[in-house]
């Protein structure tokens, strides 16, 4: 079902600040940023390849939304786990179909191009887990 971790989505205050810490500790190089609009919450998005992975940097501006929220609750931290899959929709409708929540009861369009989907973080250890159907 899984094929890879995708990336890992840190929610972030200030993302030129965190972009520089990240370049500047790690030395790791930004491959994009990128603003994304998430059912109505535009998001900035910036992507930091790890060999097959990716740390994803996420700052909203937004006083609602998944983003928003979390960071309210939860301050700066790992916010989700993305995992790749082929066919985003035939995972997203079998898991639903045996009693999975979702955040949002549909597939929705992600970064780069993707179809994802998120998990309740109820249902995975108070993680949220996002389904990729890359491009």
């Amino acid at each position: 079902m899984v094929n890879k971790i995708e990336h890992i989505g840190i929610i972030v205050k200030d993302l030129e600040a965190s972009i520089a810490k990240w370049k500047a500790l790690l030395g790791l190089e930004l491959k994009e940023v990128e603003a994304l609009d998430v059912e109505g919450v535009v998001n900035k998005v910036a992507f930091f390849p790890v060999g097959p992975t990716n740390i994803e940097l996420v700052y909203t501006t937004a006083e609602t939304g998944l983003a928003a929220e979390f960071l309210k609750e939860r301050g700066e931290s790992i916010h989700h786990i993305a995992f790749e899959v082929e066919d985003v929709e035939k995972v997203f409708n079998e898991l639903r179909s045996r009693g999975v929540r979702f955040v949002w009861d549909k597939v929705i369009n992600g970064s780069r191009g993707s179809r994802v989907a998120f998990f309740q973080p109820e249902e995975l250890n108070g993680i949220y887990v996002e389904l990729v159907q890359k491009h």
